[in-house]
Formats: structure tokens, sequence, C-alpha cells
């Protein structure tokens, strides 16, 4: 009996995180929406553009680590100042953000991002982890 629990504790917990992750996503997509829409970002219901930042964020995931740890990395080592390596952080993770967003925009249907758009958006979502690049060391 309390192994069945334990499964429902772990499923509700699943769920539950799940379901926050989906509507920050969610939530991040109708502003970012916003910011799109005279770019020329088309979508058939607001639905789709949840289900779009939602898939999107998921395919990013991997070349955003890349591009948050490849300037952290290079600032600890001296080859770049502080301001390089928040501009490269900039760079790489607006485009790891563009690059996660077309892809999902090629395979969904029901919505259609152009470049501009999506790099607005990369650049828009970079911005608050900007702070965490080549902070100071406390003592």
């Amino acid at each position: 009996m309390k192994k069945s629990k334990r499964w429902q504790d772990i499923l509700i917990s699943v769920g539950i995180f799940a379901a926050a992750i989906f509507i920050i996503a969610g939530a991040c997509g109708l502003v970012c929406a916003l910011f799109m829409k005279p770019l020329g970002f088309r979508y058939e219901s607001l639905w789709d553009i949840v289900v779009f930042f939602f898939w999107g964020s998921l395919v990013a995931i991997p070349i955003s680590l890349v591009a948050e740890a490849l300037p952290k990395a290079l600032y600890a080592l001296g080859k770049l100042p502080r301001w390089g390596a928040r501009l490269l952080y900039l760079a790489l993770d607006a485009f790891a953000t563009a690059l996660g967003l077309a892809v999902v925009d090629m395979f969904l249907e029901s919505v259609s991002a152009t470049d501009a758009s999506l790099w607005i958006v990369g650049l828009l979502l970079a911005l608050p982890g900007l702070k965490d690049i080549a902070r100071k060391k406390e003592e």
C-alpha cells in the first residue's frame, strides 16, 4: 500500500511541475507574441502560441546550456572582459532561442514566424539571464 501511495505522490508532483512549466512557457509566449506580431508572426489560436513556445524552449535547452557556459568559462579564464562575456552570452543565447523556435516553426503548421521575429524574441528572452554572466564573486 505504501508503494502505490508513493507512486501516486510522484505522479501528482510531476503533473504539477509540468503544468507550472507549461503555464510559464505560455505566459512568456503570449508576451513575446506581442513583440513578434508586427514582424510577421502568424498563428491560428492562442493555444498555438503556448505550444510553440513550450516546444521551442524544450528544443533550445541543449544549445542554451552551451551558450551560457561558454562566456562564463572564457571570463573565468581571463580571455574575455566582463562586457565581452555578456555580449557573447547575449548573441549566443539569442541564437539558441531563435534556432529552437525555428525548428518548432518548421514542424508546427499552425504557426509561422519570420527570422526577424525569432531574433527579437531570442534577444528578449536572453536579457533576464544577462545579469548572471560574469557576476563579481562575493567574498
